[in-house]
């Protein structure tokens, strides 16, 4: 029982160290490639209306 205990955590630790790498990789490959800082974001950019107030 103690063995596939372990088995499971080297597993996982290596799933998550994985993840972590790609992500990185990820990240990294993206912000070198973008022209524009908010290429990709879901939010709309407004301007305020004066009513010369």
């Amino acid at each position: 029982m103690d063995k596939g205990r372990k088995i499971v955590r080297i597993c996982l630790l290596t799933m998550i160290v994985a993840a972590v790498l790609t992500g990185i990789c990820y990240y990294y490959g993206n912000s070198s490639s973008q022209q524009d800082n908010s290429e990709g974001t879901l939010v709309k950019w407004e301007e305020e209306k004066s009513d010369g107030c």
